[in-house]
């Protein structure tokens, strides 16, 4: 095998984790960068309608199955508010698809703290789209004490993820 097929082979199993589209240019609210991840998500199979989630909104147990607290206004008032340091700081905006259900995405607004960071993420300064290629079973949790106790059994699990 020629060393350039052998790159090529690599190149394709280093990326094989997450699907990204960068954006060279950010729009200027998330209103508008929403429709293009919405336009990217579908490209990947992932239901265009967003559910934005909040740090502590995501927990994890020990079969991959992810448990989401909702918390539409709220998350969508903190993405928003993440958009807007992430545009103010001009080192790049990344949305994130987290995991899903059949009818809804739930993602987060990563900005970065410096450039270094942006680096280490592999960002330039526009808008990065990113969602998982593989899928986890996922469910909403309504019931503040079922919350809880998913909290109290895989806390330490969740946050290795934390959005």
């Amino acid at each position: 095998m020629s060393e350039m097929a052998i790159l090529q082979q690599l190149r394709g199993v280093a990326h094989n984790f997450r699907v990204t589209d960068a954006n060279p240019d950010p729009p200027q609210t998330l209103s508008a960068a929403e429709e293009k991840f919405r336009t990217f998500l579908a490209t990947q199979n992932y239901p265009k309608a967003i559910c934005w989630l909040m740090p502590g909104d995501l927990v994890v147990d020990t079969n991959r199955h992810y448990w989401v607290r909702k918390r539409e206004v709220e998350g969508t008032r903190y993405a928003a508010l993440r958009y807007s340091v992430g545009l103010e700081r001009n080192i790049g905006v990344k949305l994130q698809a987290i995991c899903a259900t059949e009818t809804e995405t739930f993602a987060s607004v990563f900005v970065p703290e410096d450039d270094l960071d942006a680096q280490y993420h592999l960002m330039g300064r526009g808008l990065k789209l990113s969602c998982p290629v593989e899928r986890y079973s996922t469910s909403t949790v309504t019931n503040p004490l079922k919350w809880k106790v998913l909290c109290w059994r895989n806390g330490q699990r969740s946050r290795e993820l934390e959005v």
